[in-house]
C-alpha cells in the first residue's frame, strides 16, 4: 500500500509536485507543439510558438535535478524522489533560473518570467497557488514594454484571478488549480474578440493555447484527472492567417538624444518600466535573480529624472550615458589604437553555414541555429564565456531573439562582463552592424555605431508559403513564394526571381547605396547570377555584395543601406 496521501488531502506544493508537473507539461507540451505552431498566425516557416514554448519548458526541466547528482543532468523518467529533487525553496530557485536562461522567443520569454516569478512566490507559500499565479502573471505582464491583450497576458490574467476568488471564498488548493486552469481555457476561446487578427484568421493565441497546456497538466498531477479541452478551433490546421500575435519589441522612434543604461537590483520593476515609459522610448529590461539591466531613450533633460527612477527601485549600478547625435559617423577609419578594454567580442545567431564560417574567419563568435528556431540564453551565455572576452556584443539577427539576448547580456553583467544587445532583426542588419564595429572605439560608441548601422538598413527576404493563408499582400497559397519587406509579406509570385524584382524594386528606393544579398541552400547558381545581372543593369550606381548564407528555407535575404 502506498504511504502517499490521497489526492484530496494535497494542501500544498512539494518538490515532488514541481518534478512531476515539469515533466508532465514537458511531454504535453511536445505532443501540442505542431498545432500550437499553426495557430502562429504568420505563414511562412516562422510558425514556431509551439516549438519555443516546447524548449522553454525543456530548459526549465534541467532545474529539476541539482547539478552533479544525475550526470549531464538528464531527469530520470517518472516520479522524481524527494532526495533527488531537494528541498523545495533550492528547487523552485533552480527551475526558475533555468527557464529564464533557456527562454526562447518572445513567447518562451513571456512564459519564462511567469514560471520565475510563480516559483519564487511558491516557494515561500507552497499552499498558496492563487498568489504563485498572481506573482507569475505580474512577471509576465513585466516581461513585455508594451502588452497587448488577448495574448498569453490575457490568458495568464484570467487565471489568477479566478484562482484569487476561489481562495478568497476557501476553497482547497485542487479546487483554485481547476479553475485556474478553467478560467485560463475561457479566456483563451475569447482571444479572437480581442485581437482582429485573430478573429480573422480563425484561430486562438498560440501562446495562450501553450499555458493552458501548462496549467492542465498541473491539475492532471495534482488531481489524477486531465481536463478535457477543444484547444484548437479545428483538428485540421488552420487554413486562414493574418499578422503575428506576439507583441514587437520598441525600436527607437529617433527623436530622443541619450541613451541611458543601467543595472538595478529589485525585486519588481513594474513601476520603474511604467515611468521609463513615460519618460522615453526604447524601454527594454530584462532580468534574472532580482537583476535588471535597463535601457531606455530620453532627451537630456530626462536624464536625471531616468536614474533617480532607477535609484528609487533599487540599488543601481554599471551606468552609461551616451548622446546619440554625436555618435553618427564617428568610426575610426584609419590609425586604430588599442582598445580600452582587454578584449572585445561579437556573438551572432546564424541560421546558416556560409555565414557563419565567413564570419568565424573575421574573428566573430557565432551561435548556430537551426531554421524555425532561437537559440536559448544560455546558449549564447556559453559562446560568449568560450572566448573569456570581458567585453561581449550580441546580435540576435532575429527579432525572437531579443528578449534571450537581453536575459544574456544581463547574465554576463552579473559575471563581470560588459555586455549589450544591438538588436539587429535579420542576418543582414547583423552584417551591417559588424562591417562598421571598430574593436578600438570606447565599448559604448561601439555598440551605439552598430546599432544605428543596423537600423539604418531595411532588409528583405524571400520564402515560399507552407499553408494557404490570407497576407497583408493579399490571398497566398501552399507553394506561393513570399517576399517581405522589413518582416511583413509585402509581394506573393509564382518564382524567386519574379518576387525578388518586385522586392528589391521597393528597396532600392532612391538614395540607397549599398545591397547585400544573401543566398540560401535552395538557390541555383543560374537564380544568383541572373538576379545579380538584373540588379547591375537596373541599379547600377548601387554597390552589389553577394554571399552564400546557406541558409535553409530562404532562398534569398536582403539588406539595403
Amino acid at each position: 500500500m502506498s504511504d502517499e496521501p490521497a489526492l484530496n488531502d494535497v494542501r500544498e506544493v512539494t518538490p515532488n509536485t514541481l518534478s512531476e508537473w515539469l515533466l508532465h507539461a514537458k511531454q504535453a507540451l511536445h505532443q501540442a507543439r505542431d498545432r500550437i505552431d499553426a495557430l502562429n498566425v504568420f505563414p511562412v516557416p516562422d510558425g514556431d510558438t509551439g516549438t519555443n514554448m516546447y524548449l522553454t519548458w525543456e530548459s526549465a526541466c534541467e532545474g529539476i535535478v541539482p547539478e552533479g547528482i544525475v550526470p549531464e543532468g538528464i531527469v530520470p523518467e517518472g516520479i522524481v524522489p524527494d532526495e533527488v529533487s531537494g528541498n523545495l525553496v533550492e528547487a523552485a530557485n533552480r527551475i526558475g533560473r533555468q527557464v529564464v536562461l533557456g527562454a526562447r522567443g518572445n513567447s518562451g520569454v513571456i512564459m519564462s518570467a511567469l514560471i520565475r516569478d510563480f516559483m519564487g512566490s511558491i516557494a515561500k507559500e507552497p499552499s498558496s497557488l492563487a498568489r504563485a499565479l498572481q506573482e507569475g502573471t505580474a512577471g509576465a505582464y513585466a516581461a513585455v514594454a508594451t502588452p497587448i491583450e488577448g495574448t498569453i497576458l490575457t490568458v495568464a490574467r484570467a487565471g489568477a484571478e479566478r484562482a484569487e476568488v476561489l481562495a478568497s471564498q476557501g476553497v482547497g488548493l485542487l479546487g483554485v488549480v481547476r479553475g485556474a486552469a478553467d478560467a485560463a481555457y475561457e479566456a483563451l476561446m475569447e482571444t479572437p474578440m480581442l485581437l482582429a487578427q485573430l478573429r480573422d484568421a480563425g484561430v486562438v493565441d498560440a501562446g495562450g493555447s501553450g499555458l493552458v497546456v501548462v496549467l492542465d497538466s498541473l491539475v492532471a498531477v495534482l488531481t489524477g484527472e486531465s481536463p478535457r479541452r477543444a484547444l484548437f478551433t479545428s483538428e485540421s490546421l488552420p487554413q486562414r492567417v493574418g499578422a503575428m500575435s506576439e507583441s514587437n519589441y520598441p525600436v527607437s522612434d529617433g527623436e530622443h538624444e541619450f541613451e541611458v543604461m543601467f543595472h538595478v537590483e529589485s525585486k519588481s520593476i513594474d513601476l520603474l518600466r511604467a515611468s521609463l515609459e513615460r519618460l522615453g522610448s526604447s524601454v527594454m529590461i530584462a532580468g534574472v535573480d532580482n537583476l535588471w539591466n535597463v535601457h531606455v531613450h530620453v532627451q537630456e533633460r530626462g536624464i536625471a529624472d531616468a536614474l533617480n527612477q532607477g535609484i528609487a527601485s533599487g540599488l543601481i549600478s554599471n551606468v552609461s550615458v551616451t548622446p546619440l547625435s554625436s555618435l553618427h559617423g564617428d568610426q575610426m577609419l584609419g590609425g586604430h589604437r588599442e582598445p580600452t578594454r582587454s578584449s572585445r567580442v561579437l556573438v551572432v545567431v546564424t541560421h546558416g553555414h556560409g555565414v557563419r564560417d565567413k564570419l568565424m574567419e573575421m574573428g566573430v563568435a557565432c551561435v548556430p541555429t537551426p531554421p524555425r528556431q532561437q537559440p536559448s540564453a544560455s546558449e549564447l551565455i556559453s559562446v560568449a564565456q568560450e572566448t573569456f572576452a570581458s567585453e561581449v556584443v550580441l546580435l540576435p539577427s532575429d527579432r525572437d531573439a531579443h528578449g534571450v539576448a537581453e536575459i544574456a547580456a544581463s547574465e554576463l553583467s552579473s559575471l563581470g562582463v560588459r555586455a549589450a544587445v544591438v538588436p539587429t532583426r535579420s542576418i543582414t542588419q547583423s552584417l551591417s552592424a559588424i562591417a562598421v564595429h571598430d574593436p578600438s572605439q570606447d565599448f559604448d560608441r561601439d555598440v551605439v555605431a552598430m546599432t544605428r548601422s543596423a537600423g539604418a538598413t531595411h532588409y528583405g527576404a524571400v520564402t515560399v508559403a507552407t499553408r494557404d493563408a490570407l497576407t497583408m499582400a493579399g490571398e497566398c497559397h501552399v507553394g506561393d513564394v513570399l517576399g517581405l519587406i522589413d518582416g511583413d509579406i509585402a509581394v506573393i509570385g509564382a518564382s524567386v526571381l519574379e518576387v525578388s524584382v518586385l522586392v528589391l524594386g521597393r528597396l532600392l528606393a532612391p538614395g540607397a547605396e549599398l545591397l547585400t544579398v544573401v543566398s540560401g541552400d535552395g538557390c541555383s547558381l543560374d537564380q544568383i547570377l541572373e538576379l545579380n545581372l538584373w540588379v547591375r543593369a537596373t541599379y547600377p550606381l548601387v554597390d552589389l555584395e553577394s554571399m552564400n548564407g546557406g541558409q535553409p528555407l530562404w532562398p534569398f535575404i536582403f539588406g539595403v543601406e
